[in-house]
This record gives structure tokens, sequence and C-alpha cells, in this order.
């Protein structure tokens, strides 16, 4: 018997040949080495103005800063510190350190030696920790940092932890063991049948690509063989001013934000050492795919049509705007018509939602995806696909238009 009749199924059906967006058609990026390292502003390549309370600054390091004054909430000032890589660019016996070093910038700095950094958050009222206070994703890392106020003398505390961050990790060996065990327990702690079926599904959608083989949680062997010498490595790589980014929004003046960057940030320096952006591959546009998942545990059945292709990085302007902003209204057209289609008393759905997007700026994804029975899912299948042709065949009406418009338009203003 065919598997999938299982219990749990997760069927993902990848119609690569544009079905949703048949438009759009991109030129293939160049493959030859290049660096990771971005330069200057996306409005500076852009023909959108960017908002006028902006304060961009570069210093001669490289290291970008922008400011933006916010009085509301009073007496509250929010650091943001992005460091610009992440698991992508981990080499094979690094899966996992991006995350890893995320950790133990907790755990001994130039100015804060382990144990001490917890004292000084919570004098100004945080929580404390790798996760808490960070994330690591495939592209990024960042830390954050809420400060109680906006005068010198605090702005300055937590500067100086950023620039720890930035360029005055210790890594000591024994605090890299000590860590080993919470990474691995989290690691577990993430191995939920939701998490293990996502995993399978960015394997079997980027096939080709290192999104498929680069998980932020790593790998069990690669943590366990976690150590200062290959932390050292990812760092000093990847942790340099010209690929960081700090971000200060809050109730601070500008000027004395400006001086105190320049102060803690100034006099940074990368490690002497090239960097390389790696291969992150291409997904294949043509054809047809389809894959199953038997995971007991997930408690429902899903089912799938996805659409992948592979993108230009470009900048973002006027023009791409406009085209998001109309994927964005025919993704809310799609949704309105999926929850009609749940209201029916009939209906195969138990949840259906249409997604559009682009993954780091190399990758196009839509899908239509709902949930339903075991015993249903051929039905529900049928019903999504019909929705999708019906809408590439008949567009929408007038109606359907004007039901989303008013929907977005209290959103966009709340935005602007």
């Amino acid at each position: 018997m065919f598997a999938i009749r299982k219990r749990s199924v997760s069927l993902f059906i990848t119609f690569v040949s544009f079905l949703l967006l048949s438009a759009c058609a991109f030129q293939p990026h160049n493959t030859r080495q290049r660096s990771c390292i971005s330069q200057g502003w996306p409005h500076q390549k852009s023909d959108l103005t960017p908002d006028a309370a902006l304060v961009f600054g570069t210093l001669k390091n490289g290291m970008r800063y922008v400011i933006l004054p916010n009085h509301e909430p009073r007496n509250r000032v929010g650091l943001y510190l992005d460091v610009q890589s992440g698991s992508m660019v981990e080499t094979d016996e690094q899966r996992g350190l991006a995350h890893y070093l995320e950790h133990m910038l907790f755990n001994g700095t130039t100015h804060y030696p382990p144990g001490t950094l917890v004292e000084y958050f919570q004098s100004i009222g945080m929580g404390f920790g790798a996760d808490t206070n960070a994330h690591t994703s495939y592209d990024e890392t960042v830390y954050k940092l809420l400060l109680p106020a906006g005068d010198s003398k605090t702005l300055k505390s937590g500067l100086v932890v950023m620039a720890d961050y930035a360029r005055g990790a210790l890594l000591l060996e024994q605090e890299v063991d000590r860590e080993r065990g919470i990474i691995l327990a989290e690691k577990r702690a993430r191995d939920s049948a939701r998490s293990r079926v996502f995993k399978q599904r960015m394997k079997f959608t980027f096939a080709g690509t290192r999104i498929a083989r680069r998980d932020p949680i790593g790998t069990e062997s690669t943590l366990k063989m976690a150590n200062s010498r290959l932390l050292r490595k990812y760092y000093d790589r990847w942790y340099r001013p010209e690929n960081c980014l700090l971000v200060v929004v809050g109730d601070a003046e500008p000027g004395l934000v400006k001086n105190l960057i320049r102060e803690q940030f100034a006099d940074l320096t990368g490690a002497d050492i090239p960097v390389v952006c790696p291969d992150f591959g291409k997904v294949k546009e043509t054809g047809t795919a389809a894959f199953y998942q038997h995971e007991p545990d997930l408690g429902y059945t899903q089912v799938t049509l996805e659409s992948v292709w592979n993108e230009k990085n470009q900048p973002d302007t006027l023009a791409l705007e406009i085209r998001s902003l109309t994927e964005y209204v025919a993704g809310r057209i799609l949704d309105n018509r999926l929850k009609h289609l749940i209201a029916q008393e009939d209906s195969p759905f138990t949840r259906a939602s249409f997604y559009s997007g682009r993954v780091f700026k190399r990758y196009g994804n839509s899908s239509l995806s709902a949930q339903t029975s075991e015993e249903n899912w051929q039905q529900a299948l049928t019903l999504l696909e019909f929705t999708l042709r019906q809408a590439l065949r008949f567009g929408f009406s007038q109606g359907a238009l004007d039901r989303a418009r008013k929907e977005l338009l209290p959103q966009l203003n709340q935005q602007g």
C-alpha cells in the first residue's frame, strides 16, 4: 500500500514552471567567487527615498550605522548589532558554529569576563542569554539591547557591550566546553515533528542550494567537535567592522549617539583574512516533483502546491515595491477564497493559506497549502489545484479586489 495513506502526510508538489508568477524570468547568478561583504546602503541603488529622520553613517573601518530618533516610549533606546552572516556561509566543519558563537559572546568578552555580563543585563532590567538577547538565522546574526535611558552614560555602557560582540570575544576553551551541553539540549528540544517536516521540506524545495544543507542549529557531530580554534576561525572571518551594521532606535539625541559610536567602534579592525562568498547554488526550474513524508507525531495531514525559482539580487526600487504589493494583494484574494472554502460544510480543509515571497534575495517561492485529514488528502489536493487554476485562468473579480483593498488599506495607513 502506498505510504501516502498513512495517518500523517506532508505532500509537497513543486510546480517549477512559474505557475503562480509566470511573468518572472531572471538571469542566472554569476558563479565566480566574490566577497559576501555588502558595501554602501540599499537606498543608494534605489529610486526610493529613505525616511528623512534616519541618520546614516559609515566609519573609516567600513562599519555602518543608522540612527532613528523615536521619543515614544520615553527613555527607551534599542541597540541592534547585525552581523551579516549566518549558517549559509559555514563550511562543512563549521555547521552550527554561527549559532554556537552567538552563545559564546555571552560567556566572555574583553570588558565582561565569563559570568559578569549577566550583572549588566540585570542592571538594565533585561533577561539574559543567547536566544533571549540574540538570534542566528541563515543569513545574519543579530544582538539586541534595550536600554532604560538615552543619556551618555547609559548609551556608552550599551555600546561597549555591542563593540565587545563585534571584536572582543574571548572564546575560552573551558567556556566552549561548558556551553556545549546547553546547545545540544537546545538541538534536542527543537527536534519536534513540525521541525522535522520543515527541514525535510527545505531540503526538497531548495535542493541543490546551501539552504538545504545549512540548518542554523547544525549537526550533532560538528557541535561535539566544536572548539575555540574552530569558533575563532569563523569569528575572525565574518565578525569584522565592514560586515557589521549597528542600528540605534529610540529616545536619544543623534549627535550624541554618533559620537559614542565613533568612540567605541572606530578603532575596531578585522582579521587579515580574505572573505569569499561560497556558491549558494540554484534551484532547478524545470519539471514537476513530488515529496512525501510520513510523520506520525504531526497530528494532521498537509498538502501543498509549490513553485520555486532563482532570482537576481536586485535593489529595492519603486517598481519592485509595486510588484510586491501586487503579489500581496493577489495573495490576500487567494486567502479570502480559501477562507470561503474552509467555511463550507463539506470542505476537506481545516486550515489553508497562500504564501509568496523571496528567500534571501536569491530565490522566489510561492505555495498554496492546506491541512486536512488522512482520508481526504486527495480531495484537498484536487481542490487546491482547482483554486490555483481558476485564479490563473480567470483572474480576480472587481468585488474580490475591492474587498482585499478594503482590508489592506487600514494596515498600510497604520504602517505609514
